[in-house]
């Protein structure tokens, strides 16, 4: 999209040179949060502390396409400061002082675009509140659920004020705000749609995306001025092809209004020409009218009725289903018990991914693998 601008124009840094410097900000501000912590113990930096500088995971560029000149391949590791949320359902101590804060969910974060037409809120304390508070700039990735969801995200851009976000949505932030944030959304709605799908993992009928994958997720960064003539240029398109949707709809109502006016015209015998010789429809339809209570006046065969085998019983938890097994069953199964289909809300499939792991974490639950599918039951008591 930007190639004829690139014949004319040479942008003052190149693309290896803007992650130069993005990498150069990154390490600062992981030293000035490590001279903070220490700071906040009342404890001097240990010797060749500096060496413990986490350095960002190169991305896999054996399979990706040549990027034009001045642009280089990164991860989102390199661009910017990645974090999960806060966790609901959390059990804390009673002396744990929290306050109610609006946050976002996997529901409001969609492909290309913030849902927030319902926002909920959540206890949380004041350090997970200064935290895990989005700032606008903000890029959002879902951890997933289902495979739909993987990785599908939008920019914040303050929408709701002191607003945080729950542990399934992961929040990445900028370590330059010259880079447009929108430009990183689209490729993860576009190329990172199929990338997140091949990376991600399949778990009881539940597809997930973790920091480790999320780190290493492949962005072609361009020089700063070349972004921004690809963001007007991208949103002069997407704005092309809203007016071919509105004109599109237009026409397929106007379609709608013609289909009925013709089939009005039909019924009324303005179509076609009319034969006097014809039966009148008052008499066609006296006809038909006496056809049907003669056909009523006939007996009607006795239905039997089939006996229908009770459906079985709807269960709250995957405990529940388990013990009631007491036997190897589909994670699919196991799931559609708990209520689990097509269209069911996505709170209702965190509840049981969340009950997973804690039966898990408590080592009562054995898993197999069965072809493509998982098979769960709940271990014998010794």
């Amino acid at each position: 999209m930007t190639q004829q601008w690139r014949e004319t124009h040479k942008p003052k840094e190149t693309g290896a040179q803007l992650l130069e410097r993005i990498l150069k900000q990154r390490r600062q501000r992981w030293e000035q949060q490590k001279l903070a912590e220490f700071k906040e113990k009342g404890k001097n930096p240990p010797k060749d502390w500096q060496k413990k500088y986490p350095e960002p995971v190169e991305p896999d560029t054996s399979e990706l396409q040549e990027l034009p000149e001045g642009w280089v391949w990164t991860s989102l590791d390199m661009l910017g400061d990645l974090v999960s949320g806060v966790t609901k359902g959390n059990k804390r101590k009673a002396e744990i002082v929290t306050r109610e804060v609006a946050y976002l969910r996997v529901a409001n974060v969609q492909r290309g675009y913030l849902d927030l037409e319902v926002i909920k809120s959540i206890e949380a304390t004041e350090d997970e509140i200064r935290k895990f508070t989005l700032e606008s700039g903000d890029i959002l990735f879902n951890e997933g659920g289902d495979r739909d969801k993987l990785g599908r995200g939008w920019v914040w851009n303050g929408e709701v004020e002191n607003c945080i976000h729950q542990n399934h949505v992961f929040r990445m932030r900028p370590y330059l705000t010259e880079l447009v944030p929108e430009l990183i959304s689209h490729h993860g709605n576009t190329f990172g749609q199929q990338w997140f799908q091949t990376a991600g993992k399949q778990t009881t009928n539940l597809a997930s995306i973790n920091m480790g994958i999320l780190k290493r997720f492949p962005l072609p960064l361009a020089p700063i001025e070349e972004q921004g003539v690809l963001f007007d240029q991208l949103n002069m398109e997407l704005s092309n092809i809203d007016a071919q949707i509105i004109n599109v709809a237009s026409s397929l109502k106007q379609t709608d209004a013609q289909r009925k006016n013709i089939l009005k015209s039909a019924f009324s015998g303005e179509l076609v020409e009319q034969d006097p010789n014809d039966e009148p429809a008052s008499v066609l339809l006296e006809r038909i009218k006496a056809e049907r209570e003669e056909r009523a006046k006939q007996a009607k065969p006795k239905r039997v009725k089939k006996k229908s085998s009770e459906a079985k019983k709807l269960m709250k938890t995957l405990r529940e289903v388990l013990m009631a097994e007491n036997e190897w069953i589909d994670a699919q199964e196991a799931f559609r018990q708990c209520g689990v289909s097509d269209g069911t809300d996505s709170d209702r499939i965190e509840e049981l991914y969340a009950e997973l792991r804690r039966l898990d974490k408590e080592k009562i639950l054995d898993t197999k693998r069965v072809g493509d599918y998982d098979q769960l039951k709940l271990k014998s008591k010794p």
